[in-house]
């Protein structure tokens, strides 16, 4: 009961182990809807192989005896190189064809050798344990340790075959590819075979550079395919690469936030402003909470033409962004701008609708100062065609909270109506958040600076500022 106990310890652990490096190995499991599905490819991918194996393994050697009248269990060689080898790469292949149609998880040439090194874990897995109950723990230990990485490399050959022959074909355009699958699935069944018939003749030694041999193999492979991936990242000097990349990405999964964003934003460096709004819109539609999209949607949406709804998608997304992380996005912008008039265009703009980008003193800076001018000048540009009525600005001195309410008759009783709504200026800028309303602030050591917040009312951010002064008062 003991022993029972510490095998399925020592293979919970290893599945746990293996399971967490090969999920490593790919960034975008959650945009390509795969989160789980390595999980699940290793438990359904042991039981099923090994039962496909004993069930072939039978047949072909009475097969081969019949042809060449040669048994395997007189000459190791020919059971490992013809029988095991083979057999076993086979059912793990089948296996895994079976399970990755039915999940459709390749989504990407990546996809393949992981996926492949995921179903034979699971196959290694059950092995090891039918080992263990006849060899004991010593015997577990080991194959935990050689035996698997042989598995998995071995695997990632025929699956990096299979997820090139699947990403690359579109339709009824079948692959080129398809014609290396057979000779992939030999390659990897000769290292097989060649490491168990190294073992049977007492040449260790020889059998673990076997496997170091294909573990080398692994990760050249996995250099290849992550750097012909469309999830690579690329700069955007190499748009000329990553275009194609991403589109044939597309092509495979469209449903794709990441390619989609990706897509979009270089679009935009190349200005084909109609293309970035399209792929960004779908981004933003694919994953709706996306900052990033909607601030990229709303950029591309102004470069198009559409203004007002561009610089609306902008400010939405900051406002519910971290100052830090909004400064960033902005910067990282102006270097997506290739073209250098609309980019200083839509940065004024930018800049005029929302002061979060412009807040050079925050409450964290404000602190450091210590001291700050309580002398307010608004102004207010409401989003109308009535410059005359709306691009007015008047100044108020707030000392305190109570103090709120007298302004509403004194700082800006200047300020005309609009005839329309019979309605001053300032008693639509004061409760509602119609605008941007624009608030600059003098502070001693850095002069005027934008402080309030897009969306912020202007009753909103007195009442703010003024809790800040009273801490700034206090320390």
């Amino acid at each position: 009961m003991i022993q029972f106990l510490l095998i399925l310890i020592i293979n919970t652990l290893v599945l746990i182990a293996w399971g967490n490096y090969l999920h490593h190995l790919d960034a975008f499991t959650t945009d390509k809807k795969n989160e789980y599905k390595l999980f699940w490819l290793i438990v359904w991918g042991g039981i099923p192989s090994i039962i496909l194996t004993v069930l072939i393994q039978y047949r072909w050697e009475n097969i081969l005896y019949a042809l060449t009248g040669l048994r395997s269990s007189t000459n190791p060689f020919i059971a490992n190189l013809l029988i095991v080898g083979p057999v076993e790469e086979l059912s793990k292949f089948a296996v895994f064809i079976a399970l990755v149609g039915i999940m459709g998880s390749i989504k990407e040439p990546r996809d393949g050798i992981l996926q492949a090194a995921s179903v034979a874990l699971g196959f290694a897995l059950v092995e090891n344990i039918l080992y263990a109950f006849t060899g004991g723990l010593v015997v577990l230990l080991v194959r935990s340790i050689l035996t698997i990485v042989g598995h998995m490399t071995y695997a990632i050959i025929w699956g990096f075959t299979w997820g090139a022959y699947k990403y690359t074909s579109c339709g009824e355009n079948k692959s080129p590819d398809r014609f290396y699958i057979i000779p992939s699935i030999l390659f990897a069944a000769m290292f097989h075979g060649l490491y168990n018939t190294l073992l049977e003749y007492g040449y260790p030694l020889f059998a673990i550079s076997m496997d170091l041999l294909t573990v080398v193999l692994f990760f050249i492979i996995h250099h290849y395919v992550r750097d012909n991936s469309p999830y690579r990242k690329y700069s955007l000097k190499e748009y000329k690469q990553a275009i194609p990349a991403l589109k044939m990405g597309l092509n495979k999964y469209p449903k794709s936030y990441e390619l989609n964003k990706r897509m979009g934003i270089f679009h935009i460096y190349i200005r084909r402003y109609p293309d970035a709004e399209k792929y960004l819109k779908k981004a933003k539609k694919l994953n709706p909470k996306s900052l990033v999209a909607r601030f990229y949607y709303g950029a591309a949406n102004y470069l198009n033409g559409n203004t007002s709804e561009g610089l609306r998608q902008m400010n939405s997304a900051v406002t519910d962004m971290p100052v830090s992380r909004s400064r960033k996005m902005v910067a990282a912008l102006k270097k997506i701008i290739s073209e250098e008039s609309r980019r200083e265009e839509l940065m004024n703009r930018f800049s005029m609708a929302s002061g979060q980008f412009n807040t050079a003193a925050s409450t964290q800076g404000l602190r450091r100062q210590k001291t700050a001018s309580s002398n307010y000048t608004a102004a207010v540009r409401l989003k109308r065609n009535k410059p005359q009525y709306y691009n007015q600005s008047a100044s108020v001195n707030v000392s305190n909270t109570e103090s709120i309410n007298s302004h509403k008759q004194n700082g800006f009783r200047q300020l005309p109506k609009d005839p329309d709504t019979n309605r001053s200026t300032w008693d639509m800028a004061f409760n509602e958040r119609q605008g941007p309303v624009i608030l600059t602030a003098h502070y001693p050591d850095v002069g005027n600076r934008v402080v309030n917040r897009a969306g912020q009312t202007y009753k909103e951010v007195l009442v703010e500022k003024v809790e800040e002064w009273k801490l700034i008062k206090k320390q």
